[in-house]
């Protein structure tokens, strides 16, 4: 239970700070405010010990948001059918500083390597990954972590 007091003018702020014990409310205010984060960046969403590889996507659709972007493509499986995928990327401002940008992919587009951490079975929908890696025909490479994000140009490694 949180118990909120609102002292008067005359008692003056050391007593309300000897009354609330100044130090509690801000870590109290931290966990609250840290949980849901805690919850949304949580591991269990992601196997990060397992790896999907797919080779030949096409993209769908790309799009630099937060919390988080996405990378939508398509890609034949072992039975000769298109599956739709999507792909978690870190957020707008770690794509922008890692050199990734709007124009960097587009509907149509082809990606020879796509990998990323599989989510897990009832945590997350189908066909869902977190992008760590993705090749450019041109030899281009994007590098991805839940808190970075690097586009290394052919030829610069």
């Amino acid at each position: 239970m949180i118990r909120i007091s609102v002292m008067s003018a005359r008692r003056g702020g050391r007593q309300a700070m000897k009354y609330l014990g100044f130090g509690k409310p801000p870590i109290l205010l931290g966990l609250l405010i840290g949980f849901p984060a805690l919850a949304h960046h949580s591991p269990t969403y992601f196997d990060s010990e397992s790896e999907i590889v797919h080779e030949n996507v096409t993209v769908v659709a790309y799009r630099i948001a937060n919390p988080h972007g996405i990378l939508v493509y398509v890609v034949t499986n072992d039975r000769g059918n298109e599956e739709e995928w999507n792909a978690e990327l870190p957020s707008a401002n770690f794509l922008r500083r890692g050199g990734l940008d709007d124009t960097t992919l587009g509907p149509g587009d082809k990606l020879t390597v796509v990998i990323g951490a599989p989510g897990v079975a009832g945590s997350t929908r189908r066909n869902l990954i977190r992008l760590t890696r993705a090749e450019f025909p041109n030899g281009d490479v994007a590098t991805f972590t839940g808190i970075s994000a690097a586009l290394i140009r052919a030829g610069t490694e």
